[in-house]
């Protein structure tokens, strides 16, 4: 009892979570830990052990949008995620996707990064300073005004990547973010990461590249029992 109390003081705490899609086997069975502000944390494994599945659960994709068995909790400043609408978790743990094409919806970059800080009622002038510093942050502004239609993998996972930024949530949940990214692109982007650390931030990352794995503070490795 002690030790769950404690645990609910973090920043993020996972407590028994099991997870298969329906008529599957297992992905994961009883995974439990706890992260806090300025961890940066490595979810590894190998293809199809469910990374991308951890993620969609710690932000409460899984099972809102997407179903299948799952038991345990997630909670977030000791609270239980499932008190809370997508729409209101957003703000506190943020998701960039493996496939940035579900992740982008309007039509020009500069709309798309304005999305969601307007939705938090946040005045035109602070979100046009938001907007310009992390397109300048990521070395994108030359994107400001581009279709979101004719970016490059690379830039859409970029831009995808700013609009969290924008939002700036507790906790950034990154699928992959390295695919796609040119070098240069990437070195901006784990100098990002350890900057949005540094300032208390939580970093989940699943990725493929060990120049991002090699950021972490810890690792949730899920090829192994209990991860």
């Amino acid at each position: 009892y002690q030790t769950y109390r404690i645990t609910l003081m973090k920043l993020l705490a996972v407590c028994d979570i099991s997870f298969s899609y329906r008529d599957q086997k297992k992905l994961f069975s009883a995974l439990s830990f706890e992260a806090d502000a300025g961890d940066i944390i490595a979810v590894c494994g190998s293809s199809g052990v469910g990374k991308t599945t951890l993620l969609k659960i710690f932000c409460h994709v899984i099972p809102t949008i997407f179903h299948g068995e799952l038991t345990g909790s997630v909670f977030i400043n000791g609270k239980n995620i499932k008190e809370f609408s997508l729409p209101q978790l957003a703000p506190q743990i943020s998701l960039l996707m493996q496939e940035p094409e579900n992740q982008l919806f309007l039509p020009i970059v500069e709309q798309e990064l304005a999305f969601g800080a307007e939705s938090l009622c946040v005045p035109a002038k602070e979100i046009d300073t938001k907007i310009s510093k992390t397109l300048d942050l990521l070395q994108i502004e030359n994107l400001r005004f581009h279709d979101t239609a004719t970016l490059s993998y690379g830039q859409k996972k970029l831009v995808a990547f700013a609009s969290l930024i924008i939002l700036s949530p507790q906790i950034f949940l990154l699928d992959e973010i390295s695919a796609g990214l040119s070098q240069n692109h990437l070195e901006i982007v784990i100098d990002v990461i350890k900057q949005l650390a540094a300032n208390g931030k939580l970093i989940i990352i699943a990725d493929h590249l060990n120049e991002i794995l090699n950021l972490a503070t810890k690792t949730i490795n899920l090829d192994l029992p209990n991860g």
